[in-house]
């Protein structure tokens, strides 16, 4: 099975209507050069393109966060809030891009790429090529950080990036379905950069110096109640209702003309199973909640275990 790619200039289809990120993140892919998995006309430029900047956005953070701020060189926390920043920088590119494309074409999460103007598939393709890189970055780096070996707290999100490559890579081959995708990611990223911001300040209030004075100190329990009140929403309520609506239009006869069903009852599958896996979390942020602001949960004294210990 191949991907069609679509290498046509931007300047067809009423370009003029085109939203800013989608005319951006389509000439990026138009520009560059035509990489293919070997001996498939599978293109995957885009995802090495995507997996090497990302990887320099976390080593420049790295370098922010030892050598201006002054956090301590090697140490496990450090490079889980330069890896968390990275994260941030993933989403912050990704959702307003998605956002605007998808506000480009009807919403039908089962519908055929074919037949939409080339602007439109090309601004597709680099979005999920953009976010396939940054999966394979960081399935690279948490090995790499744990010396190659698998630590069980990354099994769950190993999990999680190779059900995304694997949803987002059937969705190119078959040309059909990259809505439901994209909808998932939009919904999926929204929350990433709250999550990202307190996974880097619940850190920095234990190595920021003097203890207890820092700006981290001041924003940190603003920061955990916030991604806690996003995060319960999104994975409590907006993803099963997206679930929910993706089965319901690709299970419907016009769906299945579209997308065979044994592929979308696997993509259900694998939705779902993105939210049941995160169940634990969104329990705990409702929880953090419930509990209020004052009641900060990942405070200075708690203790992460040997994982984050030099």
């Amino acid at each position: 099975m191949k991907e069609k790619s679509v290498t046509s200039s931007l300047s067809n289809n009423n370009i003029d209507n085109i939203a800013p990120l989608v005319r951006f993140w389509g000439g990026i892919y138009a520009s560059l050069p035509k990489l293919y998995l070997p001996y498939t006309s599978f293109p995957i430029g885009m995802s090495l393109f995507s997996a090497l900047f990302f990887s320099a956005v976390r080593l420049t953070y790295n370098m922010l966060y030892t050598q201006v701020m002054h956090f301590p060189l090697h140490h496990p926390k450090t490079n889980f809030m330069a890896s968390c920043t990275t994260s941030m920088t993933h989403s912050l590119l990704l959702v307003p891009a998605l956002w605007q494309t998808l506000r480009s074409q009807p919403y039908v999460p089962s519908a055929s790429l074919e037949g939409t103007p080339s602007w439109y598939q090309n601004a597709v393709i680099a979005l999920l090529q953009l976010c396939t890189g940054y999966m394979i970055y960081d399935f690279s780096f948490m090995l790499i950080d744990n010396e190659f070996r698998i630590h069980p707290d990354d099994v769950a999100f190993m999990a999680h990036h190779v059900v995304t490559i694997v949803y987002m890579s059937q969705v190119r081959v078959l040309q059909a379905g990259h809505i439901s995708a994209m909808t998932m990611m939009w919904s999926g990223e929204f929350t990433n950069p709250m999550q990202s911001a307190h996974s880097v300040s619940r850190f920095a209030i234990q190595l920021a110096r003097p203890s207890g004075e820092s700006m981290w100190h001041v924003v940190h329990p603003y920061v955990e109640y916030v991604f806690a009140f996003f995060y319960a929403l999104f994975r409590a309520v907006v993803g099963p209702l997206q679930i929910v609506h993706i089965a319901y239009d690709m299970w419907g006869k016009e769906g299945r003309k579209r997308v065979a069903l044994y592929n979308s009852v696997l993509w259900v599958f694998l939705l779902t199973g993105i939210i049941v896996g995160s169940i634990p979390w969104t329990i705990e942020s409702i929880e953090m909640v419930r509990d209020g602001i004052e009641s900060v949960k990942y405070n200075e004294s708690y203790d992460y275990g040997p994982r984050f210990e030099l």
